[in-house]
């Protein structure tokens, strides 16, 4: 008969970093550690009776003294005293993978005195879902403290949705990047909102010099997306750009309903009998080849004092340049292998959101009609287009994408600093989160609150996150991971104001 020595000494020729005591339950245990090098979130091993080898993690990490308080004072009094402590680690249970590569958690404990190993890299791949090479998986970057490749399914990412969550300068835009080259080099379309002309500078390759020196540990290099990128802009072109197109919007494929949203009017009965009234008068005439200056006309042609409201909406809506350019075909927008940056920083916020909600419509309906190609949204500062409380008239698009975009290829990806203040159907419907590192109170809560698989202990790991460091939930990976962000290959476009430079240039 084989015994467990046997085995761990035919599978681990090395001695054992800890052994198994005190109570244990099915789900985690307790270790007393050799090795004073194991960190948090760093994974273990150990051989269970019944499922055989098994995956861990070390969730919490402790040392226990026999110094007590009267040794302290000793201490602190220049008396010599001799102390010990031990190294104390508890063991979360993540499982195996059966023949059928589904994880398996063992439903009985692993037997106290049991020797607990670090685990060569195989298991860790096999059983962490860490399959996809660089070739057919989008290469977000390392296992933290491995040289393990961390990539998710592309894929899979625009069926579920995808969050970036991070405090301000914690880097959730440069993590946004790498995903947006990840995507293009699958040939995945890619649509983003803009708000600061943070993303043009994917046409340009990353000559940061730190980075430069970074790049070849994550097996990367400088590489421009300038053939890729289109750039579309709510106002008129930017002179000399050579690149900028201004983005037009029609009316002609908008009913009442959408035009009385865009003004707030759509509770508003007198006003609604005015504009319908409107567009059926001009629909009757000129068929489908409607302006918004002939609604406008319609509108002022009425006598319903009501009207008012209507045409000054009409009217705001109008002077936003968009509306006052030919059409820009879907196609032009969506299209395999392109990057299509709608950039909206010189726009005011209503201007945003109307210029916002109208695209996503067209996109969205494009979409489930099969005249584009399944695609990314990428929609920069989510708290301000779909917010959790306050009037958003993006919200309601954006609702629908998030709850059905993933039956038809229509992937989001939300972006923001403050995830209490985004609207928790839509953060919750995300498949895959990508969490730097946060500090404010509440907007831990509710990232804990909406991610599947995060425990209130990793609290306090989110807010210690360093610059570069995220954890990773989903993107078909079993548990949430620390991941080291690999270097971009483009230029990064955010970032702050460098004060100190700017002052010293302007004397």
């Amino acid at each position: 008969m084989e015994t467990g020595h046997a085995r761990e000494d035919e599978r681990h020729p090395e001695p054992p970093v800890g052994v198994v005591y005190g109570n244990v339950s099915s789900s985690s245990f307790r270790c007393i550690l050799s090795d004073p090098s194991i960190k948090e979130m760093d994974h273990v091993e150990v051989h269970h009776p019944v499922e055989g080898w098994i995956l861990g993690k070390v969730d919490d990490l402790e040392l226990r003294s026999d110094v007590d308080a009267g040794d302290a004072a000793l201490l602190l009094s220049g008396r010599e005293r001799s102390s010990d402590y031990r190294r104390i680690a508890t063991i979360k249970v993540i499982g195996r993978r059966n023949e059928e590569g589904r994880l398996i958690r063992p439903l009985t404990p692993v037997l106290p005195s049991s020797s607990v190993y670090l685990p060569d890299e195989e298991p860790v791949r096999e059983v962490l879902g860490l399959g996809l090479s660089r070739e057919n998986g989008a290469y977000v970057g390392k296992l933290f403290n491995t040289g393990m490749d961390v990539c998710i399914d592309p894929y899979q990412a625009v069926g579920n949705h995808v969050s970036i969550i991070a405090k301000t300068g914690s880097g959730k835009s440069y993590v946004c990047g790498v995903l947006v080259e990840e995507l293009n080099r699958h040939g995945i379309p890619v649509v983003i909102l803009d708000l600061h002309g943070e993303y043009r500078s994917l046409m340009s390759p990353n000559i940061d010099e730190d980075e430069f020196r970074r790049m070849s540990r994550f097996g990367v290099s400088p590489r421009g997306l300038a053939d890729s990128v289109s750039i579309f802009s709510f106002s008129a072109e930017t002179p000399g750009s050579g690149i900028d197109v201004r983005l037009g919007l029609d009316v002609a494929s908008m009913n009442a309903e959408d035009l009385l949203d865009l003004m707030g009017l759509r509770n508003v009965g007198p006003g609604s009998s005015v504009l319908y009234s409107a567009i059926r008068k001009v629909k009757d005439i000129l068929g489908d080849d409607v302006e918004l200056y002939d609604i406008i006309s319609a509108v002022e042609a009425d006598a319903n004092p009501a009207k008012w409201n209507v045409l000054s909406g009409l009217e705001h809506i109008q002077r936003i340049d968009a509306f006052n350019a030919p059409p820009t075909p879907v196609t032009q927008i969506v299209s395999k292998g392109r990057i299509t940056i709608v950039e909206m920083k010189d726009a005011p916020l209503d201007t945003q959101q109307i210029g916002a909600a109208v695209l996503l419509k067209k996109l969205f309906h494009a979409r489930k009609e099969g005249l584009i190609p399944p695609f990314m949204l990428v929609v920069e500062e989510a708290h301000h287009f779909c917010p959790q409380s306050g009037p958003a008239i993006t919200s309601p698009i954006l609702r629908s994408i998030a709850s059905e975009g993933r039956k038809f290829g229509m992937g989001l990806l939300i972006v923001s600093q403050r995830p209490a203040k985004v609207d928790k159907n839509v953060l919750s419907q995300c498949g895959t989160q990508i969490i730097l590192k946060l500090t404010n109170p509440n907007d831990i809560k509710a990232v804990i609150a909406s991610v599947e698989g995060l425990t209130t202990r990793m609290a306090d790991e989110i807010q210690r996150l360093p610059v570069g460091v995220a954890i990773l939930v989903g993107g078909g990976i079993s548990e949430p991971i620390l991941v080291e962000v690999r270097t971009r290959m483009t230029r990064h476009g955010g970032g702050g104001v460098d004060i100190l430079r700017d002052l010293e240039m302007r004397g």
